[in-house]
């Protein structure tokens, strides 16, 4: 099966090594927050502040949607 979707870089997506993009979300006051990455060693991983796995989603949701440009005024 062929996928249509277009495929969007990420901002700093090549300017910002992980502890660089690290050290620039320590600088906002998180209410939620998610990571999601893959380490030196190849494993996948997910780190959250205190949310349902509902919200987590959503959170997920919302970015794909951001870098996809489909977000909305809704």
């Amino acid at each position: 099966m062929k996928s249509s979707a277009a495929v969007i870089d990420l901002p700093p997506a090549e300017t910002l090594r992980p502890d660089q993009a690290i050290g620039e979300l320590a600088k906002l006051a998180w209410d939620e927050v998610i990571g999601i990455g893959v380490t030196a060693a190849g494993d996948f991983e997910v780190i959250n502040s205190a949310m349902t796995a509902e919200r987590a989603l959503w959170l997920i949701e919302w970015a794909k949607r951001w870098a996809m440009g489909l977000e909305s005024d809704e």
